[in-house]
This record gives structure tokens, C-alpha cells and sequence, in this order.
């Protein structure tokens, strides 16, 4: 129903406006209206249309609005999964980033002029939600323009863009039928002037009324407006006139939320569903065409409601029946859980929801995943045995670890009431693998030991079995065991074939430090780097991370300043979740550290230790505290030594299942402490207790650490001895001082040669003390350390650069990228070489993933990482960089 003057007002504002507003009631015509007039935009308009259904949330949205700014080649800074996911934390500051960072990405886009429409809107009914949509509208800039269709007043700041004159608004009034609109419509439909003149009346110009009129509704007695009881007996009277297999079809289809062949055949059965979805287009009654591979179909939600109506009223049984049908074909899982829960099956959606939490996690949803959990009856809840363990995994994964206990010690206990055995086993291996990972491997031994051996068909317990014994190895100061706990953990994973198990466990800071650990961290990189081809996985930054802490334990300074140099534009890449976050500044404290960087250092590390989440509870905050300690040692800030001493202190009442063994690293703390307040006799004392159980000591390599520092204490307190009674100066510990003094020599020697008999794992924590392997390197120990051993020590001296440095000095050159493409123009690899190339030729991301043999994922991360590295904000700006440097 054409209706030229108010198409018009509408082009227009959607071409200038930041906001066009369509708030009425259902019936009034706003998608068709907004249609049409997305379809008179001028040429190059871009238009992202996203139709939002109930239950519809934050991350959800994002993800369709993705889809739709899909052809438009946005340059984006930001993984769009890891856009949704930062938009949908519970921290303010990273919902205002997201806001900000789409409102970036779609200014620095190549098209003239952008629509994106927001479509029942009043489906939405989440805060989080709305305000993203705010600070969203808030940023926009000319180039784009937010359209809305919504049944109510959306709750946004629109009395800014009022004044401002920003903001165009259509109302229910503004979209009524005046009475020639009406009588031209109805006359030119073949009905009389004086029925027009009626129907105009009873309608009072309601589009929806008029719409039913002309399908054959033009019966009285309705009263004299339509409200929903009389578009409901209008809708009973266009049903009536039509074919009656076609009717039983639409009534039977109305619980489907979209309409196509697949969906149709496989609920009703009919082998006519093509020709029945041909023959609703041609009536174009209350049905939209919204896509076209495959063909589908979107009935009004009106008429929609109306149909449902009527089968709950003539017919329960089968709308029940068919909303379970529904529901097993339906891959969407917001979706599915609706037609379960309306019905009246909770229990069977809670089982769904359950099978596909792994699933959903692994693409991004975990704050869906949440959502959805929460959207059931609170007392059907707490008796769920099935959503128990979904929220328990869900906010394990967000880090809200005593939340996630509560609800998976109910799930197991649930479970085995129900006679769930295999379900409960699972359970208890999640709380077990959780426990263990903040600090209570005691607690996590005695569910393995309660638990058992799952069987051979448990694959997801077997791998939380696993993952339990390598965190109570890594808790327990058993670091030897933590490379074989590894890799038999990266054993269950790989036989699992299912790329989601891969972000069960995160190398995390301290684990990259253990003994014989570096093949596993290799085979753990190379693992997420595959699972990421198939579904981009928002942890994927901690792979090259992993492999720069690899390369940093080993010596290789300038591999780990490579990845270091790409760490933040990952972790921004990925959205800043706070597990990248928190291991991002860990590495860049103790790479900083490694390379001289005092202050760069002393700064990351300060940030690790405040921002660490204090959900994480246990034993979390301390190991960042024992770094902060390390850090402050390497750098000699003396007063932030002392600061994480004090607060170590402070937690110390307060972890759990402590043990005096744990406290090994403390020791050596107090040692550094000592030290630098120049009591090196107690210093040396205290670092020797540390090592009298030095396992357990060797938190992120502290025994090799303390093992050198007092090869180098020996050497100098000879020196020291050796100038006393003279009015000479003790000379530092090298050649000349000690050359003769063979008993220090030897007692030098023996701390080194555990950590010398052992060059494969390379300095490891011996990095801490790069000045006195410098030192050591250049001692003439004779036969006190054999040939082998003298070589290593060179080698790990050599990975030192000068102390001295300048803060401000230029990085040495960026090594070769880890798969062996050498850095070209501007930093580039050869591989973004070929993506920046192929932008130079107007290639979309989807081709030049064609062309390359990657996927789109891929090539957006590609695209980043060209833009970020030339300093650019649009693809036409690389693209001149390409051809200028080409010329």
C-alpha cells in the first residue's frame, strides 16, 4: 500500500537524520514502510537490516547485526565476536569501548552513506541492551543514520537529539490512513464509497484494518474501532475465504518464527510446502519476504499472534505438539528454548540449553548462555539439575568462581538424585578443575578420588579428569609433573575432535615457566590456532602469546619482543576479556623486565596485580603478587618489594588449604628484600631455605633465579674477603678477583650445575637475574663448570641486552613471524603483503579468502593487523599505500 508523501519524509530523514524513530502500535505498517523507503535511498546507500525476535539480547543482536554489515567490508580493529562480547560484560568501561569501537569501525567504512535498521525493537527487553543502543546513537556520526521500529517507547536518551533536530519521529498518528489515503485505497480495491466511507470509520485509518478489509474482512459488528478482539475476528474472517489446505497450513506454521521450505516440510510433512509458501507471497497478506537463499518467509507479528491465538483457543494439544516439533528442528537455540518453554516443556529445554553450552561458549555466548539460564521459573531452576551445570560452567568461564561452585556442587547433587550418574561424575570434575585452579588441590583430589575413572565414552569428564591432575600438579608445587599432566590432558583433547574442548585450559603465566613444559605449549598454540579456522575463538590471542612466553623462558628475547609487539593489538583483536588482559600485562612485565625496560616493566606489572579480577578468589591474586615481588627485585624498586610482601601477608589468613611448602616462593622474597637493603649474609640464608625444597619453590622459575643470585653472592663475598684489610676497593665479581680462589670457585659451581645440566628448558627464571648471568658468563672457571656447561651459561648471558639502556631506546629489529614469513614494508608479512595486495585490487574480504585458501575470519584479522601496522583507518588508505609504494 503505496503512500508516496510519507515515503517521502522518510527518505529523507533517513538520509540526513543520526535517528529515525517509528514507535506505534502493531498494524500500523512501520516495516513496510521503512522498507520501502530503504528502497528509494539514493545509489551506494548501505543498508544493515537486523529484525529482532523476543528474547533477543545484546550479544545475539550483534551477531545478526555482523551478518548484516557483512558486504560492506568494514576495516574492523576488532574481532566482531570480540566486539559483542567486550559490549556485553558487566563493566561499564567496556561496554562504552565496544560502543565506541563499532562507532570507529563504521565511520572509517568506504560506503557514502550507511542505514542500519533496528526492526521490533520492543522484542528487546534488556537494559544492557538498550543502553548499548544509546552510547551507540550518542557516537554516530553524519555517514550513518539508526532507524527503529518499535511497538513502545524505547527507553534511550531522545530529548538531546530532540533540540538538536537529530532525531525524526513517526507516531501512530503519522501513520493512520487519513480518510482520502483510506478512500482511494478501498475504491481502487473495488469497494464502494459508502463501505470505504465505513470501513474508514470502524478502522479509523489502523493500516492493519484496512489490510484485512481488502482480504475479504468487511463484515460489522466489530465495534466501532479495531483494537486485537476485532483483528482477531477480522483474521477468523480473511481465514475463512481462503483455500482450506492453505489455512490448516498457515495455522499449523505459525508457531515457526520465519518461513521456509526446510522448516515447513519438516513440521508439517506436506510434500506441497513450496507451492503453499508461493501462494501466501502472491496474497501478500501479512507475510514479508526476508530472504532469498533459502527462500523465507516472515509473517506479521499480528497475524502471527492471531493464528497462535486460535490454536491455543480450537486446538492445545497439537500447538503443543507442534511447538515440540518445532523445537527439534530449530538450530537456533534462543529460539528452540521459546517453543519448548511455551510448551510447557522446561525440562527438556534445560536438557537442550545444557547439550549446547560447550558450543555456544566456544562461538562467543557465554553472557547468552547466562541470559538464557536465567529466563526459566526460579524454583524450576534451583530443582534443574541440567540448568545448574550450565550456570555453574558459564560463570566459571566468566571468572566468577564462588558463584560457579554454589551451582555445580547443586548440579551433582541433582544429578544423582535423578540417577544421573555419568551427568553427576561430570559435575563434580568441572567444581574439581575449577577448585583446583584457585588454589584448592586438596579439594580437587578428593573429587577424583570420590569420582573415579570416567569410562571410555565420557569424553568431556575424561578431559576435566586430566585437567584437574595438571592444576593440582601446578598448585601443589609438583612442576615436574606439570609436562606429562599436559600432554595427556592435550591427548584427551585432540581425541575428542571437537574444536570447542580446546578452550578448557589456558596456559596460564606461571605454567609456560615449568620444567619441560615447552613442547606442550607448542602442541596447546598449534591446537587453538586450528580450532580458531573453524569458529573464531576469543582466546585465540593467548596463542602467539603462549608461544612468545616459549620463546621468552628459552632466551630468545627478540622472538618474545616479536610477540609481545603484537599482543595488544590481539588482545584488543579479541575484545579485552579479562583472562587476555591479566596474562598480556604479565608477559609484557617480565619481557619488559628481560629487555631493560625498567619503567615499562614496573608498570605492567603494578596494573597485573591491581587489575587481577577479584572474582577469580583462591590463590589467584598471589602468584600475581609473587611477579609483582620478581619484577620489583630485577628493576631494584625496594618499596614495591616491600607492598607485595605486605599484601602477601595480608592474603595469607585468607587462602585456602595453605601448606608451609607453599610458601617457598615467600621466602625467597624476603631474600630479595634482604638483599636490597643490603643485608646480603640474611639474603643468602633465606634464599638457601627457599631452595631447601626447591620444587616447590620454582614458582615461574624462582630456583633457577635464586641458584645464580647465589653462585654470584659466593664469587663477590670473595672478592669482598680478598680486599679486606686493604685500602682497595672491591672488584666485581670476574676473572681478577676470584681467579685464585678455587673453594668459591667450586661452591659457585655447585649452584649452577643443577640448572646448567638442564640447557633444553633454557634460563627460564634466571631471566630475573640477566646481570649476574652476564657476570657469570665471563668467570674463568676452569674445571669447576665442564665445557658444556660454560657454553650455556655464554648463551644465556648473550640474550641480556645492556642494563643501562635508555627507556626511550629503539627495540631491536622485530624477528621473524613464527610461521616463518619475514617481515617486509612497514612491518608487514608476507602474508599481509598478499591481503594488502589483493585490497589494492577492490577485492572483498570474501574473495581474497577465496583467493588465498583462508577463511573471512582470517582475512579481517589480516586486514587489522595491515591497518594497525601502517598507522591507517580504511581500506582505500592501504590500498594507496600499496600502489605508492608499488610506484
Amino acid at each position: 500500500m503505496a503512500r508516496p508523501e510519507l515515503e517521502e519524509r522518510l527518505v529523507r530523514a533517513l538520509a540526513e537524520q543520526r535517528l529515525v524513530l517509528l514507535c506505534a502500535p502493531g498494524g500500523c505498517g512501520k516495516t513496510a514502510l521503512l522498507a520501502r523507503a530503504l528502497e528509494q535511498l539514493a545509489a551506494g546507500t548501505g543498508v544493515a537490516w537486523v529484525t529482532l525476535d523476543a528474547g533477543d539480547d545484546l550479544h545475539r543482536l550483534l551477531q545478526c547485526l555482523w551478518r548484516a554489515l557483512e558486504p560492506f567490508d568494514l576495516p574492523w580493529r576488532m574481532a566482531p565476536e570480540g566486539l559483542a562480547a567486550m559490549a556485553a560484560s558487566r563493566e561499564p568501561q567496556q561496554q562504552r569501548e565496544a560502543a565506541d569501537a563499532l562507532v570507529n569501525t563504521l565511520e572509517a567504512g568506504e560506503i557514502a552513506h550507511g542505514v542500519i535498521a533496528l526492526d521490533d525493537l520492543h522484542h528487546v527487553d534488556d537494559a544492557q541492551t538498550l543502553a548499548f543502543i544509546d552510547r551507540l546513537v550518542a557516537g554516530l556520526g553524519e555517514r550513518w543514520t539508526l532507524a527503529i521500529a518499535t511497538r513502545q517507547e524505547p527507553a534511550l536518551r531522545l530529548a538531546r537529539l530532540r533540540a538538536t533536530g537529530l532525531l525524526t519521529e513517526l507516531r501512530a498518528a503519522d501513520l493512520r490512513f487519513s480518510r482520502d489515503e483510506a478512500l482511494a485505497l478501498l475504491q481502487s480495491a473495488g469497494v464502494e464509497a459508502a463501505a470505504a466511507e465505513a470501513l474508514h470509520r470502524r478502522t479509523q485509518g489502523w493500516p492493519a484494518g484496512l489490510r484485512l478489509a481488502l482480504g475479504g474482512a468487511r463484515g460489522t459488528g466489530a465495534g466501532s474501532a479495531i483494537d486485537r478482539q476485532a483483528f482477531d475476528f477480522l483474521t477468523a474472517e480473511v481465514l475463512a475465504q481462503l483455500d482450506p489446505a492453505l489455512r490448516e497450513f498457515l495455522l499449523r506454521t505459525s508457531v515457526l518464527h520465519e518461513l521456509d521450505a526446510a522448516r515447513c516440510t519438516a513440521l508439517t510433512g506436506e510434500a506441497q510446502v513450496p507451492a503453499r509458501l508461493d501462494a501466501l507471497e502472491r496474497l501478500d497478506l501479512f507475510v514479508t519476504v526476508i530472504g532469498d537463499e533459502p527462500r523465507t518467509l516472515k509473517l506479521h507479528d499480528l497475524f502471527r499472534d492471531a493464528l497462535l491465538h486460535r490454536m491455543k483457543l480450537e486446538r492445545p494439544a497439537e500447538l503443543q505438539a507442534l511447538q515440540v516439533r518445532a523445537a527439534e528442528h530449530e538450530t537456533d537455540p534462543v529460539r528452540r528454548q521459546a517453543l519448548l518453554l511455551a510448551a510447557g516443556r522446561p525440562e527438556e529445554a534445560a536438557a537442550r540449553l545444557r547439550e549446547r553450552s560447550l558450543r555456544l561458549m566456544f562461538e562467543g555466548g557465554v553472557h547468552t548462555l547466562v541470559r538464557l539460564a536465567e529466563q526459566f521459573p526460579p524454583d524450576f531452576a534451583r530443582r534443574s539439575a541440567d540448568l545448574q551445570d550450565v550456570a555453574g560452567y558459564a560463570k566459571w568461564r566468566l571468572w566468577r568462581n564462588a558463584e560457579a561452585a554454589r551451582h555445580l556442587e547443586a548440579a551433582e547433587l541433582l544429578h544423582r538424585e535423578q540417577g544421573r550418574a555419568a551427568a553427576a561424575r561430570l559435575s563434580a570434575l568441572r567444581k574439581g578443575a575449577m577448585l583446583a585452579g584457585i588454589g584448592r588441590p586438596g579439594a580437587a583430589r578428593a573429587v577424583l578420588a570420590e569420582v573415579g575413572e570416567p569410562g571410555p565414552d565420557e569424553v568431556e569428564a575424561r578431559i576435566n579428569v586430566r585437567l584437574c591432575e595438571l592444576w593440582i600438579a601446578l598448585e601443589e608445587g609438583v612442576y615436574h609433573r606439570v609436562a606429562p599432566c599436559m600432554g595427556a590432558l592435550l591427548d584427551a583433547i585432540e581425541q575428542a575432535h571437537e574444536p570447542e574442548h580446546w578452550a578448557v585450559m589456558v596456559p596460564s603465566p606461571r605454567l609456560t615457566a615449568c620444567p619441560g613444559v615447552r613442547a606442550q605449549l607448542l602442541r596447546w598454540a598449534d591446537g587453538v590456532s586450528a580450532a580458531e579456522a573453524e569458529s573464531p575463538l576469543l582466546l585465540s590471542a593467548l596463542a602467539p602469546m603462549t608461544r612468545g612466553w616459549r620463546a621468552l623462558w628459552a632466551g630468545r628475547l627478540q622472538e618474545a619482543e616479536h610477540f609481545l609487539a603484537r599482543s595488544e593489538s590481539d588482545e584488543r583483536w579479541v575484545g579485552h576479556p579479562p583472562i587476555v588482559h591479566s596474562h598480556r600485562l604479565a608477559f609484557t612485565a617480565v619481557v619488559s623486565m628481560a629487555l631493560g625496560r625498567r619503567e615499562a616493566a614496573l608498570a605492567a606489572v603494578r596494573a597485573h596485580a591491581h587489575e587481577f579480577p577479584a572474582t577469580y578468589g583462591g590463590r589467584g591474586p598471589s602468584y600475581a603478587l609473587n611477579l609483582m615481588g620478581r619484577i620489583a627485585m630485577a628493576c631494584g624498586e625496594v618499596a614495591l618489594l616491600r607492598d607485595a610482601l605486605a599484601r602477601l601477608a595480608q592474603m595469607e589468613p585468607l587462602v585456602p588449604e595453605d601448606t608451609p611448602l607453599r610458601q617457598q616462593p615467600v621466602l625467597g622474597l624476603r631474600g630479595h628484600l634482604a638483599w636490597l637493603e643490603d643485608r646480603p649474609a640474611e639474603a643468602a640464608a633465606l634464599w638457601q631455605q627457599a631452595l631447601e625444597h626447591e620444587e616447590p619453590c620454582d614458582l615461574f622459575g624462582l630456583a633457577h633465579e635464586l641458584r645464580v643470585r647465589l653462585a654470584l653472592h659466593v664469587l663477590q663475598r670473595s672478592a669482598v674477603a680478598a680486599c679486606a684489610g686493604t685500602a682497595a676497593r672491591p672488584k666485581p665479581a670476574g676473572a681478577s678477583a676470584v681467579a685464585n680462589d678455587e673453594k668459591a670457585l667450586a661452591e659457585a659451581a655447585a649452584w649452577l650445575q643443577p640448572i646448567l645440566r638442564q640447557p633444553a628448558d633454557g634460563p627460564r627464571g634466571a631471566l630475573f637475574a640477566l646481570a649476574a648471568l652476564r657476570e657469570l658468563a665471563a668467570v674463568p672457571w676452569g674445571g669447576h663448570l665442564d665445557a658444556a656447561a660454560q657454553a650455556t651459561l655464554r648463551e644465556w648471558a648473550s640474550a641480556a641486552v645492556p642494563a643501562a639502556a635508555p627507556e626511550g631506546a629503539a627495540a631491536p629489529p622485530v624477528a621473524p613471524a613464527a610461521d616463518g614469513l619475514a617481515a617486509l614494508d612497514g612491518g608487514l608479512t608476507a602474508r599481509e603483503d598478499q591481503v594488502v595486495a589483493l585490497m589494492a585490487r577492490g577485492l572483498s574480504n570474501k574473495l581474497i579468502a577465496r583467493e588465498l585458501g583462508l577463511s573471512p575470519h582470517t582475512v579481517k584479522r589480516h586486514v587489522a593487523h595491515v591497518l594497525d601496522k601502517l598507522d591507517l583507518a580504511s581500506r582505500s588508505q592501504a590500498a594507496a599505500w600499496y600502489h605508492a609504494r608499488r610506484r
